[in-house]
């Protein structure tokens, strides 16, 4: 089957005060729906927080990207978004990869559809569950009774882990930690993220005060082109360092794995350019024995996960669930994988009124 049409949407919306740093952060899902020759459909989309620039990913999309793959065999989908990594290649990483994440998971949701299988049984899908984590639920400007709250809820409803949000307050980040920590116990896993909020020398004072609550991995301290500094960050402290969300390609990873600066690989397949080079980092991680914990987008990373050996957790990040006609299954901290047709997306009528700006 050929593509008939492929055209872009975009979703913008709230985030709420649970997750959000200002009262007024916003998501925006920008999206492509594929059509083939038969009429069936597939969609896929990236994102953009809190700072916006959805418009210029949509642009890309519908002036460079979008035009060229009309026409093309649908289920040539690694051949398309090669050839589209190499035809934006002068234009960099970042919002071309992100455009091409758009089409390469709208592609992969078409193929599946008509395989008649879901996402992840396309991919070679290994489990039928994957371990994932509490997280969302952290923004630091949220009060300590109610981080200390949302996070024992997860683990009330059987999580065994959650990520904290550390690094805008590093002198406060402690109390905040050792009040989670009080709260589930020394049995669950807390994770903390910094979101390249720190200096070397204060993710280092900071990672050797977390390692006293037995904190289970320090996500992207520093920023994410510092590998020398992510390398002494992993001889320095003795839990393990996770960051990839803001590595948009394969060919960018590899010097943090062969270089020994992570532990935890972490890609986001809405930045990397979709579900074909998610799926070419997970093997890369796993040739070299690390975990893989991909990043955010739950819906769609369950799939990848559940295709690959190595996939330590996937982060369980409610965010648009009410966006959503149906959701994920959580069951004792691990999140069941959809057996729907295609990734098994799909948006509410009331979702599209509401939110769709283009």
């Amino acid at each position: 089957m050929t593509i008939k049409t492929a055209t872009s949407w975009m979703l913008r919306f709230p985030s709420d005060r649970v997750r959000a740093e200002r009262a007024d952060e916003m998501f925006e899902l920008i999206g492509v729906t594929v059509e083939d020759s038969a009429g069936e459909r597939g969609t896929g989309w990236t994102f953009t927080s809190d700072y916006g620039g959805g418009e210029a990913v949509k642009a890309l999309l519908d002036v460079v990207l979008l035009p060229r793959i009309a026409g093309r065999e649908a289920i040539e989908v690694e051949t398309i978004t090669d050839e589209l990594f190499h035809f934006t290649h002068r234009l960099g990483h970042g919002i071309a990869s992100m455009a091409i994440a758009a089409i390469d998971t709208a592609l992969w949701d078409l193929k599946a559809r008509m395989m008649g299988v879901s996402l992840a049984r396309a991919l070679g899908r290994v489990r039928d569950r994957v371990p994932c984590y509490g997280s969302g639920k952290a923004s630091p400007s949220l009060p300590i009774d109610d981080l200390v709250e949302l996070s024992a809820g997860y683990i009330a409803d059987g999580f065994d882990a959650v990520k904290l949000r550390v690094g805008r307050e590093p002198d406060r980040d402690m109390e905040r930690v050792r009040a989670v920590r009080e709260a589930i116990g020394s049995g669950p896993r807390i994770l903390c993220d910094a979101n390249e909020r720190l200096s070397l020398p204060t993710a280092l004072w900071l990672g050797k005060q977390l390692c006293d609550q037995d904190v289970y991995w320090f996500e992207e301290p520093i920023l994410s082109q510092d590998i020398e500094g992510y390398k002494r960050l992993r001889q320095a402290l003795p839990m393990a360092i996770a960051m990839g969300e803001h590595v948009h390609s394969r060919r960018d990873f590899i010097p943090y794995i062969q270089g020994g600066a992570i532990d935890v690989v972490q890609p986001d397949m809405c930045f990397v350019g979709g579900v074909t080079e998610a799926m070419r980092i997970g093997r890369i991680a796993d040739s070299f024995g690390l975990a893989l914990a991909p990043h955010f987008m739950t819906v769609l990373h369950i799939h990848v996960a559940a295709a690959l050996p190595r996939s330590t957790y996937v982060e369980f990040y409610p965010f648009m669930d009410d966006l959503l006609v149906e959701g994920l299954t959580v069951e004792k901290g691990e999140l069941l994988v959809p057996d729907r047709p295609g990734h098994g997306v799909a948006f509410t009528e009331e979702a599209w009124k509401r939110y769709r700006v283009a």
